[in-house]
């Protein structure tokens, strides 16, 4: 298991590894907005009005991040990668478990607190050769704390650690 912090460092110095991750970042945000449709169409029926148009807000801002992601590996000349899979290791833990809007509500939860250690650990990065990601993750730090803070209170008190916990096993990720 590594932290977040190893974990970056490894990726940012070796150009194979950050391009890897470049493609999967802007996969990881496309299937962000296909697995929130997927909620609203499976149990959207549980959601109030609210609920609905904030998962859809999270929904815009993921396809946004995926946009800015495009746009960062543009520049770099990076190619998405062709027939990439939205299948995702830690979903394959956590996704099973849900079986109501709620409970995909503390999926997302978890996945957004997940995902801010990294975010920030990027954002706050003052590596020259990294400052195109910094940047873009400086403008992705407040939709994601957002998103944490939307999903915890729809979450409704629901928890799918043992499933989060699985899930971070799945990337051999260690939360600090």
């Amino acid at each position: 298991m590594r932290t977040t912090k190893q974990w970056w460092a490894e990726t940012k110095s070796d150009p194979e590894k950050l391009n890897h991750w470049l493609r999967r970042q802007y996969v990881g945000e496309m299937a962000a907005v296909n697995l929130l449709s997927e909620l609203l169409i499976t149990y959207g029926s549980q959601a109030t009005d609210e609920e609905w148009h904030d998962v859809h807000k999270v929904m815009c801002q993921e396809a946004t991040h995926a946009k800015w992601m495009k746009r960062v590996m543009d520049a770099r000349g990076v190619r998405p990668e062709e027939g990439a899979s939205a299948e995702r290791r830690y979903w394959n833990e956590v996704k099973p478990a849900v079986k109501s809007f709620a409970e995909g509500c503390a999926a997302g939860y978890h996945a957004e607190h997940m995902r801010l250690e990294r975010i920030r650990e990027i954002a706050n990065d003052t590596d020259p050769t990294v400052a195109d990601l910094a940047n873009v993750f400086q403008n992705i730090l407040p939709h994601e704390e957002w998103h944490e803070e939307v999903f915890g209170k729809m979450a409704a008190g629901r928890s799918l650690t043992e499933y989060h916990e699985r899930g971070l096993q799945s990337l051999n990720l260690l939360m600090a």
